[in-house]
This record gives structure tokens, sequence and C-alpha cells, in this order.
């Protein structure tokens, strides 16, 4: 059996971002009219040619691409299923040496504690700077000038005009 892209976007959660094999959920569309393709802070407005390299970099990052995507996945707190996922986060952040990104409760030192959206932001930043190599578009190809080159495209191309 064979897939074609419509199938691929057919079995792909709705939810998730446009990018194909993205973990994350899609939260920005570049329509005002309603869209069926959102995007991940990560894949919007990033070149086609990147989309893949982004997404090898948070499989690469999976634990914190899960974290990123489960806590706003988990949007009703104090259910079962969010309370799993928050204390497989908390896991995951202790065992890859990042405790700075645990979500600040309620204590006794912070009686408000840190709300979901700010914990949210806080770990998008850090996947956004570990990301950062890939999500650089000076780094494309085609951005850069042609070895050897110091033509400008203009004055590449001749013009042949009627005298």
């Amino acid at each position: 059996m064979t897939h074609t892209h419509d199938d691929r976007i057919a079995d792909r959660p709705q939810h998730l971002c446009a990018a194909y094999g993205c973990p994350l959920i899609g939260s920005m569309a570049t329509s005002t009219t309603g869209s069926t393709e959102w995007w991940c802070f990560a894949h919007f407005g990033a070149s086609a040619g990147r989309f893949q390299m982004i997404t090898n970099e948070m499989h690469r990052l999976r634990w914190l691409s899960m974290a990123v995507h489960d806590v706003r996945f988990h949007d009703k707190p104090g259910t079962q299923a969010s309370r799993a996922a928050f204390a497989t986060i908390e896991r995951e952040l202790q065992a890859h040496g990042r405790p700075d990104l645990l979500w600040q409760r309620p204590d006794a030192h912070h009686p408000s504690g840190e709300k979901r959206y700010r914990w949210l932001e806080r770990l998008e930043n850090a996947l956004r700077a570990q990301l950062a190599d890939v999500l650089d578009s000076s780094n494309d190809q085609a951005a850069l000038p042609i070895a050897g080159s110091s033509v400008g495209t203009f004055e590449r191309v001749g013009f042949d005009m009627p005298t």
C-alpha cells in the first residue's frame, strides 16, 4: 500500500503543526478568514526548505518538544491525563539537566505561583534557543553569494536592446 501526500495530510491529527512530522500543536495561521494549515512557532514563517531540518531537530530534542506540546495540549488542569503528562515533563526536565524549566507552582515563597501560559512561554523560549541554528535563515544557501562572484544579479543578466 502506498501513501500519497493527501493520505499523509488526512492521517495527521488536525491539531498538529502543518509541517509534516512536527510534534508541536499548530497555533498560528497566515489566513485571517480560516485555515486548515496551522503552524507551530518554529515552522511559522520559515522557508519550506527549512521545514525538515526544524522537524528533525525537534525530534532530537523530543523531551523538550513534548513538554511544549503537552503543556499546550493538556489545558484542563487537574485531570488524570494532565497530572500524568506534567509528571512526565518534570521527570524529563530533571533527567536532561534542566530543573530551571520546571513549573513554578504556588508555594510558601511564591504564593501565586506561575501561570501555565508563562510556563509554556519559558518552555517555548528554551526550545527556540535550542533550535536557533536551524531557525536562522541567514544560513540558507539561497541567501549566500555565489562563490567567486562579486557581480550582482542584475549585472549578470545581459540585455540586448535595439538601438
